[in-house]
């Protein structure tokens, strides 16, 4: 469930938003998707949040230019994109989904900071949050779900808080990018 101080946060969902059909990922894709995360995208759908950080969801829409679209294209992104490139790099301390234990991207940053659930375990909920510092040329491992390594950026108690997404007072805390249908 999605924490409270992230709903604070964000406030109303955003109308009209469509989220995936979550109930076709465990066949198209082999894997349920954390419960938080679920329920985020369900109100918000796609966001950036500080003009920084976007949250990447399956969509009909390619995410790499590729034809694989929804939770294939959502995977796809992972496996022939930033992910398989750093998995050529022998010091690559974890395997890349859907090996077990497999990093599965969910968003970037402005940076080309990556972010990743790594998929260790059968409880998609335990999924601690992987962290990949382009411009540190370092890895960190979050020990927590999705909505609380957020609200960790947001309220600036994660130590990578203003490398993630730093408060912009420039920008609105969050924007939609689209839903499932990449239409918000």
């Amino acid at each position: 469930m999605l924490s409270r101080p992230l709903w604070s946060l964000f406030g109303s969902p955003v109308e009209g938003v469509v989220g995936p059909p979550w109930g076709n990922s465990s066949a198209e894709v082999g894997i349920v998707f954390p419960s938080d995360y679920r329920e985020f995208v369900d109100r918000y759908g796609s966001v950036r949040i500080n003009g920084e950080l976007s949250v990447r969801i399956p969509t009909l829409q390619s995410l790499d230019g590729g034809s694989a679209v929804g939770f294939p294209g959502f995977v796809r992104a992972t496996t022939h994109g930033i992910a398989a490139e750093l998995a050529a790099d022998e010091d690559m301390p974890y395997p890349v989904f859907p090996d077990p234990g497999g990093l599965l991207g969910w968003g970037s940053n402005i940076n080309a900071d990556q972010f990743f659930w790594l998929t260790d375990g059968d409880d998609p909920d335990s999924w601690p949050i992987v962290a990949w510092y382009r411009s540190l040329n370092e890895w960190d491992c979050f020990d927590g779900g999705f909505s609380d390594f957020v609200a960790g950026v947001l309220d600036a108690t994660y130590r990578y808080a203003e490398e993630v997404a730093p408060a912009n007072p420039e920008a609105p805390l969050w924007v939609s990018q689209g839903g499932w249908n990449a239409e918000s």
